[in-house]
C-alpha cells in the first residue's frame, strides 16, 4: 500500500474511532448532568451501579473500537481469517503490542495509528474518569 494512501487509511480509522469514543464521553457526561446519581440522597448500592454501568459502557466502547481496526485490517486484507485482525488490533491498541503477529511493511504505519488511537481513547477515558471520581468524592469536603 502506498505510503499516502496508508496514512489516509490509518487516520481514518483513527479519526472514526475517536469520533465514535468522543460522542460516547459526551452522551455519559450529558446523563450525568441530568441525573445526579451521586448526590447525598442516592444508596450507595445505586452509586456503584452507576460506576458499574459507567465502566460497561466505556468497555464497550474501546471494544466497538477494536473491532473497527480489526474489520479494517480485515478488508484491506493486511491479515487473512478473523482472528489474527482481532488479536493484532487488540494487542496493539491496548499497546502490548506482543510481536507475535505483525503486519507487512504496507501496513505497517496503518498499525502504528491503531496504537496511537488507543494512546488517545484512552487518555479520554482517564481522564473522564478521573474527573467523574474527583467529583464524586469532593463533593463533601467543603461541608462544615
Amino acid at each position: 500500500m502506498p505510503v499516502l494512501l496508508e496514512i489516509t487509511f490509518g487516520g481514518t480509522v483513527l479519526l472514526v474511532c475517536a469520533l465514535l469514543h468522543i460522542l460516547i464521553i459526551a452522551r455519559l457526561i450529558k446523563h450525568l448532568r441530568k441525573h445526579d446519581h451521586f448526590s447525598e440522597e442516592q444508596t450507595t448500592r445505586h452509586q456503584i451501579f452507576i460506576v458499574c454501568a459507567l465502566f460497561l459502557v466505556l468497555l464497550a466502547s474501546h471494544t466497538i473500537q477494536i473491532y473497527i481496526s480489526a474489520f479494517s485490517i480485515w478488508v484491506v486484507g493486511a491479515l487473512p481469517g478473523y482472528e489474527a485482525p482481532i488479536y493484532y488490533s487488540l494487542v496493539t491498541y491496548t499497546t502490548v503490542g506482543y510481536g507475535d503477529v505483525v503486519l507487512d511493511p504496507g501496513y505497517r504505519i496503518a498499525g502504528a495509528m491503531i496504537s496511537a488511537t488507543g494512546i488517545l481513547t484512552f487518555g479520554i477515558t482517564t481522564a473522564f474518569v478521573v474527573g467523574l471520581f474527583t467529583r464524586i468524592l469532593g463533593e463533601g469536603e467543603n461541608d462544615p
